[in-house]
């Protein structure tokens, strides 16, 4: 017995020895250098230890060394320069050196490109091809293989890779929709929310001066509000610059998102956002150059059959086709699409307020994609079962894209304080709403969205109380019942963008197709702060109730009782106070 545990213990000395060998033996630091193509050394190039901070730049003999990081028996290291694809490779503790290849892309855009769809079929194609790659191991599973081969008839979209994050994100959001978005088919088009009634064409009168010039529509016939195509019947416009990109591509002019099919018509699609390459800012004011919304702002880099590309936000995707691309970081990508003036007049203009504002300091502000693709804490695969790779949930960029239709969004965009007081006869309520969360004016962009404040004071039976001063809620806020929510003439205020048609001069107008000008604007800038003070009769004892309410309206109310825009306000904020003499 005692001759058999000896053998044990002698025989457990190899294994414990081997496992103290084994914690010993890890990469706990990498060197080497970055070549290109011709095998010369590539200077700055960015080396990182995939998914982690552990980074360095190549010197100008293309070497680097990475350490600081926590010991492993395998590390997975990158490499990727402006104008090559990402590049990367495993490193083992025997490995004293490592040399990273990396491969230029191409420089010219493939007009003739086919996009890739963001979903294809249910046939589970990741699966199928999967399969075959067993059945065949040469029938390899890169991706240029997957995408422009197509072996077999099978195809993936970008859901088979990305769908239990960024694909379901994406196409719940406004950017999915293109022409799908009723509210734009119906301003379009001219047309209420069902597309079934249409307003009359528009009726033209003639001014000695200027010749042909647009009447205001007759009201006693059925109207169902404004449209482009009522004014301008035989041209298409530029909308699809911005709300169908990939379509409007070939014409920025001459695509009517009435006639856009298939992927096109899937407004900015996984396969577009991730081709566009640069885009086009005047150097002088940073922002985009007149007349040049959407794609007219873009330059992009369809590839050519025999290799894919996809950029994208970060420089450690070694997939073959990946390359990072530092642009999609910053606000400047979302210019094209969110700076717009037609006819001298801005109307898009949230990337020029933020530009304008603190957010646009690069030290201490924040970018669009900030507050619109800001990381969940959650999610810390963006293609988990696809080879993804885990990352910190905070470097995961989200595609929820929250905007005005965003409640949440919405309710944290300001801060309201509210006062009430009894000064002699009087009750005296004081509200300052300051926008301190968001980096552009409140509301932004459509000149049609605008905030409503209301304040409502009543006795302790209910009664309201008499207004002796303060401003009230314009017109434009809609002429009937509150209850409905018309809410003209009530004690508070607006704020919003208001435009003037210049020939028919209605105002406020949304169809800034046509020449506007600017009839006021106080919206609320980045960090600025409006006050308004309300008077009221006091009654003579007893407690009094004040109701102060923020509304957020998508449309002014006119224009969505004519197109039947079922679009309820948005509570942002609400207080109650209560004040007794």
């Amino acid at each position: 017995m005692k001759r058999e545990r000896n053998r044990l213990l002698v025989g457990a000395i190899p294994i414990v020895a081997i496992a103290a060998l084994l914690s010993l033996w890890r990469v706990r630091s990498v060197s080497g250098a970055v070549f290109d193509e011709n095998n010369q050394p590539i200077a700055g190039a960015s080396v990182r230890i995939r998914a982690t901070q552990f980074a360095a730049a190549t010197d100008a003999q293309g070497r680097f060394t990475l350490s600081g990081f926590a010991p492993a028996l395998k590390a997975r290291v990158t490499a990727w320069a402006e104008g090559y694809y990402v590049a990367g490779r495993a490193v083992w503790p025997w490995d004293r050196t490592v040399t990273l290849a990396l491969s230029p892309y191409t420089v010219a855009d493939n007009e003739s490109y086919v996009w890739i769809q963001p979903a294809v079929d249910e046939r589970g194609t990741w699966e199928m091809l999967k399969l075959r790659a067993r059945l065949d191991p040469t029938a390899a599973l890169a991706p240029d293989a997957l995408f422009f081969k197509a072996a077999e008839g099978l195809t993936l979209g970008c859901r088979d890779c990305h769908g239990a994050v960024i694909y379901e994100q994406w196409v719940a959001g406004a950017h999915a929709l293109g022409f799908n978005n009723l509210r734009f088919a119906s301003m379009y088009n001219g047309t209420d929310l069902t597309g079934g009634h249409q307003s009359p064409p528009t009726r033209y009168g003639f001014n000695r001066d200027y010749g042909r010039i647009p009447l205001r529509p007759d009201l006693s016939q059925p109207y169902f509000g404004p449209g482009y195509k009522l004014d301008f019947p035989d041209t298409a416009g530029n909308c699809a610059a911005c709300h169908l990109p990939a379509a409007a591509l070939a014409e920025p002019y001459g695509t009517d998102p009435n006639t856009v099919v298939g992927v096109n018509a899937l407004g900015s699609h996984c396969d577009f956002c991730h081709k566009i390459a640069a885009v086009k800012l005047n150097p002088d004011s940073g922002l985009p150059y007149e007349n040049m919304p959407g794609v007219l702002s873009m330059a992009m880099m369809r590839p050519s059959p025999q290799k894919q590309i996809f950029f994208g936000p970060y420089d450690d995707v070694d997939a073959g086709t990946d390359t990072y691309l530092p642009l999609q970081r910053r606000s400047e990508y979302c210019a094209p699409c969110h700076t717009a003036r037609f006819w001298g007049v801005p109307i898009y203009a949230s990337f020029a307020e933020w530009k304008a504002s603190t957010y646009s300091d690069p030290e201490t502000g924040q970018t669009c994609q900030d507050c619109h693709m800001k990381p969940d804490g959650v999610t810390s695969n963006f293609a988990p079962g696809r080879a993804g790779q885990e990352r910190n949930p905070d470097e995961v960029f989200t595609h929820n894209f929250p905007g005005a239709s965003d409640e949440e969004l919405l309710r944290n965009a300001v801060t309201m304080t509210t006062t009430a007081s009894m000064e002699e006869n009087a009750l005296v309520v004081r509200v300052s709403i300051t926008n301190d969360k968001t980096g552009h004016h409140v509301p932004t962009d459509s000149p049609l969205r605008h905030l409503i404040l209301l304040v409502k004071a009543t006795d302790a039976d209910g009664n309201l109380l008499q207004q002796l001063a303060g401003s009230t809620a314009p017109e434009w806020a809609g002429v009937g019942d509150p209850g409905q929510g018309y809410y003209a003439n009530l004690p508070g205020r607006a704020f919003a963008k208001v435009l003037q048609e210049l020939w028919t001069e209605i105002t406020p107008t949304g169809a800034y197709w046509n020449p506007t000008r600017l009839v006021s604007d106080n919206r609320l800038a980045a960090f600025a702060t409006d006050t308004s003070i309300y008077t009221f009769a006091a009654p003579a004892e007893g407690q009094v109730t004040v109701q102060v309410t923020l509304l957020f309206r998508r449309a002014f109310k006119a224009l969505m009782d004519q197109k039947g825009w079922d679009s309820p306000d948005v509570i942002m904020e609400r207080v109650m106070l209560r004040v007794s003499r």
